[in-house]
């Protein structure tokens, strides 16, 4: 970038002028130097970027095998509890059918032993009566013994005293 002045033929210099070029070109090569470190650091940058990039890329990676691991894993012990779920379940099952089965037979048992009382009762209760109206026939004031029988003779008594000592 030098500037031209136009209808000179050379250029005019002059001590400060010189200076002013001087100092230029020192700015000028100051930018340069640092237009290179930037350039540099750039490329750096870009590098260091890439690396990242790349070892997020691995990270990436790792966290989905981890994930499919876990989703697996947590599939799997699911697929293992809802087996022991039905398995438990089935089991719980069978016994609330025997269960039931048992109450069925212990109710029918209740009912059959609920008629035998009722039979018993009836047979007890009429039994009682039967027996009252025996003892009520049967009993007979005793008679004094004689005192022929005290001494131990035989004494003819009446026929119903004769069937009694038969039956004792």
């Amino acid at each position: 970038m030098s500037k031209e002045v136009v209808g000179q033929s050379e250029p005019m210099e002059t001590r400060g002028r010189a200076r002013k070029v001087s100092r230029s070109r020192d700015m000028l090569t100051a930018l340069e130097n640092r237009v290179v470190n930037l350039e540099e650091s750039l490329e750096n940058m870009k590098e260091t970027l890439e690396l990242v990039e790349g070892r997020t890329d691995g990270f990436h990676s790792m966290e989905e095998q981890v994930r499919d691991f876990v989703l697996d894993s947590l599939d799997a012990n699911a697929e293992k509890m809802n087996e022991l779920v039905e398995s438990t379940t089935k089991k719980l099952a069978e016994r609330d059918e025997n269960l039931q089965d048992m109450v069925l037979a212990m109710k029918k048992e209740m009912e059959d032993l609920k008629g035998e009382l009722t039979i018993y009762k009836a047979a007890l209760s009429n039994g009682m009566l039967s027996l009252r109206s025996k003892q009520q026939a049967i009993d007979i004031p005793k008679s004094e013994k004689s005192m022929d029988e005290k001494r131990g003779r035989n004494v003819i008594g009446t026929w119903e005293e004769f069937q009694r000592e038969l039956k004792k």
